[in-house]
């Protein structure tokens, strides 16, 4: 990916994380609409963006965000949710150096953080991926001990 593109998602995401709540979560909510609307490609390039823009936010930013962005996730129905988990999956499994940069113990507490229902749902559907997923093992490689934990996987 050029570093233009990761430009571009590093600007949408940060304009994102800095909106205050009352808009970034129907923003988000939109985004994700728009998500499952695209084709798979589109999805997939999506992602990818994501993944390389991320590590480029300052990090409580991108910890508000993605607690918005799980919260509205856990809204959906589950099948939404395992299509957007397949779809990070595959794009990890293609480009496993850009999770490396992400500050999983960051991401974990924010994951904790949310109420027990939401975190549920989340970790349903990222274990029914996970468990049907052919390469599961090379993602959970990637993934650090206590987030593992974290989502009922160790």
């Amino acid at each position: 990916m050029s570093s233009t593109n990761n430009n571009v998602a590093s600007n949408i995401i940060q304009i994102l994380a800095n909106l205050p709540d009352f808009l970034r979560k129907p923003m988000l909510q939109n985004r994700l609409k728009e998500f499952y609307a695209m084709s798979d490609e589109d999805r997939r390039e999506t992602i990818t963006m994501a993944l390389s823009g991320a590590p480029m936010i300052d990090p409580n930013k991108l910890s508000v965000l993605f607690r918005t962005w799980l919260e509205v996730l856990s809204e959906f129905d589950a099948e939404k949710r395992v299509i957007m988990f397949q779809t990070y999956c595959r794009q990890i499994l293609a480009n496993a150096r850009q999770i490396e940069k992400l500050d999983f113990k960051l991401l974990t507490a924010t994951f904790l953080s949310l109420d027990q229902k939401q975190r549920e749902r989340l970790t349903d559907s990222l274990q029914e991926v996970l468990f049907s997923f052919p390469n599961r093992n090379e993602i959970l490689k990637l993934v650090p001990e206590d987030s593992l934990k974290a989502i009922g996987l160790k």
